[in-house]
């Protein structure tokens, strides 16, 4: 196991903010060299992959990996020969409230949301814990006090997922069984309860710093606005979804404090995030961003948006996450801002679905281009009721008559002009439909009873 000190995870993650362009490209290298070769060494499943890899490489010259056959190649993806699947799920499904241990007492585990319906078991090392974990205190806490983290200090609420293995959750835990003393300080919230008791419980518990999903928290931000929420907070940090820079002022406006935004996933941690800006700035000394098309083909033209995004991890020695394909539309271009020269990360999200209406696919990137700027809607999902039907549901700052009635007249015109007259758009103030594994809001869901 690749192990550091805090000290040294600090040194190291401050450096690289104060490199140069230049100077983090050639850290980039000799990190993925070093991991690399290491994999190569420690994982049956790379040496295999790499067996024809020159040692002289450069990084387009290592194949792209998928999901479904890393996952398929688990045993032998890990680099610790002890650890396999039936080991990390039992890990997995032990009451982590009660038990803190770590895996083997050295690893952290969890999974991803899942929400293709196949979790991907990961396995996390000291090395990777701490470089990411200063990441977040140095970069995206950036414009704080300094014991913005202190549980002993502040309290904190997490409106998260709430089920065993999300890493969200996970780190939850571990923050708690670090401060016993102070375990009141902290609340973890479901996301998937209602916005009335999210409320409540957030209204009853005065946190002083929040997180969660952007999705969440723009209705947060609106029970805020409208006086049924009654917070002051000091800091708030969204992830895990797309925050809109639109949706980021609302945040602002509503809470009156510092917000963080952090691009994260499951396989390769803490990838962009802001500086105490609206901007996503790249860790670039840690991790590597490929904007690539629909054959994994890198992308040059910062115009342009991507088809994907493979994703490296140079920081994590025991799952080696190398050239990771992620189905995110993105593009990268240069920092002009004085927050960091690291460059900047645009996302519009995941690939966009497709769906049938009268007997033809569509994508749902028209209807998302109407809604995403329509006036005064915040968040906002389709939900599928049948061939013919879809139902608009969204929290509005005024009245949802106002905003939802108009979208679907649009919405109908809209799809009328795509060659689809029977398009049929209703609308509802139901609460919007999380994936149950992950918690998190997708823009569309089939609901179409077979």
């Amino acid at each position: 196991m690749k192990t550091i000190s805090i000290e040294e995870a600090k040194r190291l993650v401050a450096e690289g903010e104060q490199m140069t362009i230049e100077q983090r490209a050639e850290v980039r290298r000799q990190r993925l060299h070093e991991l690399v070769n290491y994999a190569r060494e420690n994982s049956p499943y790379f040496a295999k992959l790499y067996a024809d890899i020159p040692e002289d490489f450069e990084l387009t010259d290592l194949p792209a990996t998928e999901k479904p056959v890393l996952a398929a190649n688990f045993d032998d993806w890990v680099t610790d020969r002890r650890i396999n699947k039936d080991m990390v799920t039992e890990y997995l499904e032990r009451d982590a409230e009660k038990d803190h241990s770590l895996l083997l007492d050295q690893y952290t585990a969890l999974h991803t949301s899942g929400s293709t319906g196949n979790p991907l078991l990961m396995v996390r090392d000291d090395y990777h814990n701490k470089i990411h974990a200063q990441l977040i205190a140095q970069r995206l806490l950036k414009g704080t006090t300094p014991d913005m983290l202190s549980i002993a200090k502040h309290r904190r609420a997490s409106v998260i997922s709430l089920s065993k293995g999300a890493s969200s959750y996970g780190a939850f835990l571990r923050i708690k069984a670090n401060n016993p003393d102070f375990a009141d300080n902290l609340l973890g919230i479901n996301v998937i309860e209602s916005v009335d008791s999210i409320v409540k419980k957030l209204n009853d518990f005065q946190p002083e710093t929040m997180a969660g999903y952007p999705s969440m928290m723009v209705q947060l931000a609106v029970e805020q606005l409208q006086g049924r929420l009654h917070l002051s907070l000091k800091h708030l940090v969204t992830s895990a979804e797309t925050l809109t820079e639109k949706n980021y002022k609302l945040l602002r406006q509503a809470f009156q404090c510092p917000v963080g935004n952090n691009y994260c996933m499951t396989e390769g941690g803490e990838v962009a995030m802001t500086h105490n800006c609206p901007h996503l700035h790249i860790n670039d000394d840690w991790v590597i961003v490929e904007p690539v098309d629909a054959d994994l083909r890198p992308i040059k033209d910062p115009e342009e948006w991507s088809q994907g995004v493979l994703i490296t991890d140079l920081s994590n020695f025991i799952q080696p996450v190398i050239r990771y394909y992620v189905n995110d539309m993105v593009r990268i271009v240069p920092s002009d801002e004085a927050c960091s020269t690291m460059p900047i990360l645009k996302v519009q999200g995941r690939t966009l679905p497709v769906f049938t209406m009268g007997g033809k696919n569509y994508s749902v990137a028209g209807l998302f281009a109407k809604a995403e700027v329509w006036p005064d809607l915040v968040s906002f999902q389709f939900v599928q009721i049948d061939d013919a039907t879809i139902q608009v549901r969204g929290v509005c700052k005024s009245e949802p008559d106002k905003v939802l009635s108009p979208l679907c007249v649009c919405l109908k015109e809209f799809m009328e002009e795509m060659g689809c007259p029977d398009a049929h758009f209703t609308w509802s103030t139901d609460p919007l439909i999380p994936n149950k594994r992950g918690g998190k809001i997708p823009l569309y869901v089939n609901n179409i009873q077979n």
